[in-house]
């Protein structure tokens, strides 16, 4: 992995830390069954922006959008595993 791509996933994952503390600002820390069909959801809403964005002249932009809920979702699972 080069510098930048280092540089990079350090800024996305800071990023999706903080959307996942505003979720849990908003929501408090959720039931895993929550948080798991949550995650199901945004990676079925992700794999949508991927093909209508592919094959469907869709919002490219979304794909990043939706990637950015459901990585929220993944550290908020794993604070909440971090309970058990």
């Amino acid at each position: 992995m080069t510098d930048v791509n280092q540089t990079s996933a350090k800024m996305e994952l800071a990023y999706w830390r903080e959307r996942a503390e505003e979720n849990v600002e908003e929501w408090g820390l959720q039931e895993i069954d929550t948080l798991l069909l949550a995650m199901q959801e945004e990676q079925g809403e992700l794999a949508q922006a991927y093909l209508e964005a592919e094959h469907e002249d869709g919002d490219a932009a979304r794909i990043a959008a939706e990637l950015d809920d459901l990585a929220a979702l993944c550290i908020q699972l794993r604070w909440r595993l971090e309970e058990l």
